[in-house]
């Protein structure tokens, strides 16, 4: 029997049960942690990632060029030599779909990196100045959510024309609001710790405290809301796109390919030409969301697993 420093005499047996409660975890041990204890969000990340290898990689995988015609074979349903069928001009479905998810998975990302830079700046700002330079950007953020967002996106993709930068600027100048809220309301509660106190009295500028003292605290609710934004972007464009107004023809994209879906003929009696698309689509952003959840419960502070 072994002894402390007050003379209490402990168990051999118990020295490795008291050494492992003394072991700091680490927040990103602790996070993956909880991260894999989400079930739901463990798999929608392996299938995300399968699907993202599918689109990085997509003319080592297609059977047939996205954009080849084939008259001679329009139409024709899923069989050994087209997996997953043709459409009305004979293209392989499989090979559009597969280089579809590359448009779509670059707007989607792109168009949230965009949306949460507009938002992380003007919440950053008005959370930290507040008074008038927070009366400024919060009506502003009030007159972008009084519109619906749709039809502002499709009025000015009609104005400019379809394109995939333009889509990506569209959806991501108009879909900063959430996050500037969320911003905001974090710096709220930071600016008055003594951390940041602290740094005001050292001088610090505020530049410095923002990007460095508070805007770090911030980065683990926005990751969340990053990982919602980006299955958002994905569906707005597909509606863009669907409508006509998104990524142009012959590119492939999961919303110009939803567009067939519009015949009704096709609708009934080709689903092959629409399903692929559509069961991409909905999966990918399934599994964005899943992983957002994981996420937030990961990070979140207030949970004790």
């Amino acid at each position: 029997m072994k002894k402390d420093t007050r003379g209490v005499k402990i168990s051999p047996e118990a020295i490795p049960a008291a050494d492992a409660l003394l072991e700091v975890e680490s927040p990103t041990r602790r996070a993956w942690r909880r991260f894999r204890r989400h079930r739901l969000a463990v798999a929608s990340l392996l299938v995300l990632l399968l699907i993202s290898i599918l689109a990085v990689g997509a003319p080592l995988f297609q059977r047939y060029p996205p954009n080849k015609i084939d008259l001679r074979a329009h139409s024709q349903p899923p069989s050994s030599e087209h997996w997953l069928g043709t459409d009305r001009l004979g293209r392989d479905i499989w090979s559009r779909t597969i280089h579809g998810g590359r448009v779509s998975l670059v707007v989607g990302l792109s168009a949230a990196f965009l949306s949460t830079l507009i938002g992380t700046i003007l919440g950053s700002l008005s959370g930290y100045y507040r008074g008038a330079v927070d009366m400024v950007i919060m009506r502003l953020t009030d007159v972008v959510m009084t519109f619906p967002s749709i039809v502002i996106m499709l009025t000015i993709a009609a104005f400019v024309g379809p394109g995939l930068r333009n889509v990506i600027l569209i959806i991501g100048a108009l879909s900063w609001p959430g996050t500037a809220r969320l911003v905001r309301g974090q710096f709220f509660s930071f600016r008055e710790q003594e951390f940041v106190e602290a740094a005001r009295c050292l001088g610090v500028r505020d530049r410095r405290i923002i990007a460095v003292h508070i805007l770090p605290n911030v980065l683990a609710p926005l990751l969340a809301q990053v990982t919602f934004a980006v299955g958002m972007a994905i569906l707005t464009e597909a509606g863009l796109s669907f409508l006509g107004l998104g990524v142009p023809l012959p590119t492939p994209s999961w919303g110009n390919m939803l567009e067939t879906a519009r015949n009704l003929e096709i609708l009934q009696q080709g689903p092959w030409m629409w399903m692929p698309p559509a069961v991409m689509t909905l999966l990918t952003v399934l599994c964005v969301n899943f992983i957002g959840d994981g996420l937030r419960d990961a990070i979140d502070p207030r949970l004790i697993l």
